[in-house]
């Protein structure tokens, strides 16, 4: 978070240098500014991008864990089912003989 803050403020900075420029007609300066300045607003926007990017990412490996989870717990019940069905036949057979 510090580092965008830091391309923030530095993109403040080089708009300020640039307006300051144009106000006091120093021109020669400005495209030397404005390419720092085009570049740091092409960092920021990757930046963003890739946040983006994962947080997506982090979204779908969220959504498949929770149906992975899902999926156990299903199976975990039947196998429990299943078990106590088992118990309950062997108790009836052991009180048969």
């Amino acid at each position: 978070m510090d580092s965008i803050n830091h391309d923030l403020d530095l993109l403040e900075r080089l708009s300020k240098k640039i307006s300051d420029l144009l106000y006091n007609n120093e021109f020669s300066q400005i495209p030397k500014i404005d390419i720092q300045r085009k570049e740091l607003i092409k960092k920021i926007k990757e930046t963003h991008l890739n946040k983006n990017i994962i947080k997506c990412r982090i979204s779908e490996l969220l959504e498949n864990n929770n149906k992975i989870v899902r999926s156990i717990e299903i199976k975990i019940h039947k196998l429990s089912k299943d078990h106590n069905n088992f118990s309950k036949r062997l108790k009836a057979y052991s009180f048969n003989k």
